[in-house]
């Protein structure tokens, strides 16, 4: 571009936000909720198969109820 000309399009563009502001503007995401409070009054939550994927995920949960959920790597 030569040199004193203006551009129509702004040189910077605004970075990603933060992830805890797109939860209070969106909400949590599809298969997270909130088990209560631990440690250094930090939250604690536990994800679903519904969190890994949206196509069938009841086949993505545990096969016995009291197993721990583990998402695919």
């Amino acid at each position: 571009m030569a040199e004193g000309k203006k551009t129509s399009e702004p040189v910077h563009q605004s970075g990603v936000g933060k992830g805890e502001e797109a939860v209070r503007e969106t909400g949590k995401e599809a298969g997270r909720h909130d088990t209560g409070i631990r440690g250094a009054q930090r939250r604690a939550g536990k994800a679903s198969g519904r969190f890994s994927t949206g196509i069938n995920p009841r086949q993505e949960e545990p096969i016995d109820p009291s197993s721990p959920y583990l998402p695919p790597p």
